[in-house]
């Protein structure tokens, strides 16, 4: 066999009898099978096994479910990065049609994201001073979906009045005394 081949053999070469009291760490995307019957293609390891790296390899089934089981929560979700976590919070909150408020002092990615994919989805996605606190609720429209809070912002430091900001969108957007 060729060196080069030699290096992109996945067959194991050290012993697999290793027991450590940690979960090791899986940086693999796909997996190898024996067979083609053996593939199960879905999000439930516990049921169908590991497909793919994407779904969820054993060291972040691991970390998610310690963090459900911390929680008190059904399940988990781990995200590949921080994009992917910054769209999972506006797609399980937003739709087309919707409004979002964003501080000025967000996370980069998240602001260009606003104005690209989200806008070409239909949410609208404004701006806000960080410092703004409970006056929040002036920029609180029917159809606001998500109000974004990130304390300390984005390279700038400010830390937000989250209790404000919260205590605001709740007697706004619920209509609470």
């Amino acid at each position: 066999m060729d060196w080069r081949t030699k290096l992109l053999s996945p067959k194991p070469k050290a012993r697999r009898d290793y027991q450590s009291l940690v979960t090791p760490v899986y940086r693999g995307s796909t997996v190898v099978f024996d067979n083609q019957a053996s593939v199960r293609d879905g999000w439930d390891q516990a049921a169908d096994g590991y497909s793919y790296g994407l779904y969820g390899t054993p060291t972040a089934l691991e970390l998610s479910t310690r963090i459900a089981e911390i929680e008190n929560a059904h399940r988990t979700l781990i995200v590949p990065g921080g994009q992917a976590a910054i769209a999972l919070v506006y797609f399980a909150y937003c739709k087309a049609g919707s409004h979002a408020l964003v501080p000025y002092s967000a996370y980069g990615p998240n602001k260009e994201m606003a104005e690209g994919i989200l806008r070409g989805l239909g949410i609208e996605v404004e701006a806000y001073d960080p410092l703004i606190g409970d006056k929040i609720s002036s920029l609180i429209r029917e159809n606001t979906a998500l109000i974004w809070c990130e304390s300390p912002g984005s390279v700038t430091m400010e830390i937000q009045d989250v209790p404000a900001i919260v205590k605001a969108a709740h007697k706004k957007m619920w209509r609470l005394p």
